[in-house]
């Protein structure tokens, strides 16, 4: 166990520095950098501060993707806040969902923040810290509702809470709604032992607030709920031609591969391992349920638009945080109960080391040794 603390509080000191050094970057570059912050993140968020995203007046056809998520980044705007920090939010929560994620599933503490710093400090999250966008908040969503399906309650603020997280899920990105679908499947027979009615409604309500009036407005607007994705036969813009993650991975599996290690580094691996261990375990556990709810999102994640050119084979890695991260929960269930933390700590720490790309700021370490001192300290005296 106290091998197992000194790893966590490593793991915890390269987090808090790798969050301190964004947080600095942020505020001294507070304008993002041109693209989708711009092209429709930014104006989502703007329309939905003056009010007209209840028409849906837009001209350009991003304009009308779902805004749950972009209702924080209006937050941002109103109180004048950069909105380079908005992602840095969000990955926060995320990091801390990621704990009691691992708690939910009987981690203890130390291996609950080494998961959690593991995902925080993951290529794929820290990319995107300066960033306008919505991706690390559906990963936020979809931790917040692995923790609520893994217990279930009879209870109508259990189900109220549960229609408000899928809400923000599909309210968030189109692509959330196959996911949710998944989560559904794989925890349906769960659920079925506690729902009523009562509790559909309760259901119902949040989550057609924040999610389903996305859709409505849009089909009101344009006749297609999932404008501007053509689907169903309904009019929209097919943007990227088509073109599939999978379908770039068999023309161009070297470029795609260097995309796919630039963002998890070694973690690519889960997506072999996992497979290995469900062979061997042959028998349904909660952490078969989880590498196998990887696996099935991996599958969905490889339909998912993209482009030929490097830099999108890259962005498209932020759809995958629902693919990785209960891929990698369920490996470091594997190693908890083999009792080979340590053995993956090592892994962890490996991984961790390889984002010293980031430009050098000597002064930092005046800000942050202190208040890592600190943080460290107050976690490793908490029990929780």
């Amino acid at each position: 166990m106290k091998h197992l603390q000194i790893f966590a509080n490593i793991c915890l000191f390269f987090a808090l520095y790798y969050l301190v050094y964004y947080i600095y970057l942020g505020i001294v570059s507070p304008i993002p950098a041109l693209g989708d912050s711009f092209d429709y993140h930014i104006p989502i968020a703007k329309s939905i501060l003056n009010g007209s995203f209840l028409t849906a007046p837009f001209s350009a056809y991003s304009h009308f993707y779902p805004g749950t998520s972009e209702a924080i980044n209006s937050i941002f705007i109103l109180l004048n806040i950069p909105l380079t920090l908005s992602n840095i939010l969000a990955s926060v929560l995320l990091g801390i969902g990621c704990y009691f994620l691992g708690k939910a599933y009987k981690l203890n503490k130390f291996s609950s923040i080494i998961f959690a710093t593991t995902i925080f400090s993951l290529n794929a999250i820290l990319r995107w810290m300066n960033a306008v966008n919505v991706d690390v908040w559906v990963g936020l969503y979809f931790v917040i509702a692995l923790i609520l399906l893994k217990n279930p309650k009879k209870s109508l603020v259990y189900f109220a809470k549960l229609g408000l997280v899928f809400g923000l899920l599909i309210g968030s990105k189109y692509s959330a709604i196959l996911f949710s679908i998944i989560l559904f499947i794989f925890y349906f027979k769960d659920l079925l032992k506690v729902i009523s009615l009562k509790r559909i409604v309760s259901f119902l309500v949040p989550f057609s607030a924040f999610g389903l009036f996305w859709y409505f407005r849009n089909f009101m607007a344009t006749g297609n709920p999932f404008y501007p994705t053509p689907i169903l036969g309904l009019s929209g813009k097919d943007v990227f031609n088509s073109t599939t993650i999978l379908s770039v991975i068999i023309k161009y599996p070297l470029d795609m591969f260097n995309a796919f290690f630039s963002e998890y580094k070694l973690w690519f691996l889960s997506i072999i391992v996992a497979p290995l261990i469900l062979l061997k375990e042959k028998k349904i556990t909660d952490t078969n349920k989880l590498l196998l709810l990887g696996i099935v999102n991996f599958v969905i994640f490889l339909f998912f638009p993209t482009d030929n050119h490097t830099w999108i084979m890259v962005s498209s890695f932020r759809y995958s945080y629902p693919v990785f991260i209960p891929l990698i929960l369920g490996i470091f269930l594997y190693f908890y109960k083999k009792e080979r933390m340590d053995l993956l700590s090592y892994f962890v720490i490996a991984n961790m080391l390889g984002v010293f790309s980031i430009s050098y700021q000597p002064k930092l370490i005046l800000i942050f040794l202190p208040f890592a001192a600190l943080f460290i300290y107050l976690i490793n005296r908490k029990r929780f």
